[in-house]
């Protein structure tokens, strides 16, 4: 409301940062998800804080819009990743990839067969700008169409890790650091270092979408958008860029 008030006063152009998670959990036939999905959200269950958070601040930027002709752009941004994420985020890419870099089992929250579709930093940033160059005023999907299981995501970053690591790119796994209690032990055999990170399933969490895909064609016919970087390409990045910060 700060920043929308501010937008009127100055007259400037308003930036939303919104979320693909304002869909809830859509029914197979809102798949992929599109701008006209109005949604299927749990208001008063764990994740409703920020659900809902999200869809109030869409309803308010567009209440400034038609009441005070604010110029409004919003981004529904789906599930994004990139070098520059904080390592303990608790983010599905950045989970799994200090996980695979530490030789620590990879956690996947129920039983992995949940989608998701990973989008690089590089190419959200690029569809940001063009939305704000554009005179498009509803909202956008910015998101990548590479869907995959939660488990081939966790699959395909232990083996990008190992493969990077083979080729002397990262650097060699590390000794385990012994906890306090273990150092008090002297008498007691280290650990076995893991040679390659498990993959691990852990109860699922509540009200966690099952399936998650944008409907990008409004990007493309609007903005002239559509992801460039590949799967790869995205995550070598950030596997190089974790393992130089957490050498």
């Amino acid at each position: 409301m700060n920043m929308l008030g501010l937008a009127k006063r100055v007259k400037a152009r308003f930036l939303l940062s919104s979320t693909s998670e304002i869909y809830g959990s859509p029914s197979p036939d809102q798949h992929p998800q599109k701008e006209s999905y109005w949604g299927n959200v749990n208001p008063t269950g764990p994740r409703s804080c920020y659900d809902e958070g999200k869809r109030v601040a869409e309803a308010l930027t567009y209440g400034y819009s038609r009441q005070d002709h604010v110029e409004v752009r919003v981004a529904r941004i789906f599930n994004c990743y990139g070098p520059r994420m904080n390592s303990d985020d608790g983010r599905l890419v950045s989970n799994f990839i200090m996980a695979a870099l530490r030789g620590e089992p990879l956690e996947i929250y129920g039983d992995g067969q949940f989608t998701r579709s990973l989008m690089f930093v590089h190419d959200l940033v690029t569809g940001l700008i063009a939305l704000m160059n554009s005179d498009y005023d509803q909202p956008v999907n910015l998101g990548s169409e590479d869907e995959s299981t939660i488990e081939e995501w966790a699959t395909l970053i232990r083996d990008k890790v190992d493969e990077l690591r083979a080729s002397g790119e990262i650097p060699p796994l590390q000794p385990r650091r012994p906890s306090l209690a273990e150092d008090d032990e002297t008498d007691e055999p280290p650990a076995p270092e893991p040679k390659r990170s498990e993959i691990k399933f852990v109860d699922a969490v509540v009200d966690d979408p099952p399936r998650r895909k944008p409907d990008i064609t409004r990007a493309r016919d609007k903005l002239g958008w559509q992801p460039t970087w590949t799967i790869e390409g995205g995550i070598e990045e950030s596997i190089r860029y974790f393992a130089a910060i957490d050498a």
